[in-house]
C-alpha cells in the first residue's frame, strides 16, 4: 500500500523541466502532492501505528520506512540532481537539500496537524507554505 501511494506523489517531475518557472512549478506541484498524502487519514494512522509499533516490531517499521519516506527521498534527491545536472540547481550535498525541501515543504502545518491541534490546511494555506518553501529553496539552491 505504501509502495503504491508513493508512486502517485513521483509524477510530478517525472520530466524534467527546462526553465527556472517549469522548475518553480513542478517542485510546487510536487510538495502540494506529497503534504496532501501525508496528510491524508489512513496515512496519518498508518503513521500512528508505525510510531506505537515500532519499537515492538522493529522490521515492519523498516519496511515501512523502504517504502515510503526512504523511498520518496531518495527519489527526490535523484530529480533534484538530474535538474542541477541541466544546470537549473546547484546542489553541494543533493541529500541534504531533498531533506531540507521535504521539511520545509511540511513545516509545523503538518506536526500540527498529526497532533491534533489544527485542522488540515485549506488548499490556500498548503499551496501558501509549499511555495514559500520552494521559492526559500530556489533563493539557496537556484541557478543565478
Amino acid at each position: 500500500m505504501i509502495r503504491r501511494e508513493t508512486a502517485t506523489i513521483r509524477q510530478g517531475l517525472e520530466q524534467l523541466p527546462d526553465t527556472h518557472d517549469a522548475v518553480r512549478q513542478s517542485l510546487i506541484e510536487v510538495g502540494i502532492g506529497m503534504v496532501r498524502f501525508l496528510l491524508e487519514p489512513h496515512v496519518l494512522a498508518v503513521e500512528r501505528v508505525m510510531s506505537q509499533q515500532g519499537e515492538q516490531y522493529p522490521k515492519l517499521l523498516q519496511a515501512f520506512f523502504e517504502a515510503g519516506p526512504w523511498a520518496i527521498s531518495q527519489w527526490l534527491r535523484e530529480k533534484l540532481e538530474g535538474l542541477a545536472s541541466a544546470g537549473h540547481l546547484t546542489l553541494p550535498a543533493p541529500a541534504l537539500a531533498a531533506d531540507q525541501l521535504c521539511s520545509m515543504w511540511q513545516g509545523m502545518l503538518t506536526k500540527e496537524v498529526r497532533m491534533g491541534v489544527r485542522p488540515p490546511p485549506t488548499d490556500d494555506e498548503l499551496k501558501h507554505q509549499i511555495t514559500s518553501a520552494v521559492d526559500v529553496f530556489l533563493m539557496a539552491y537556484g541557478r543565478r
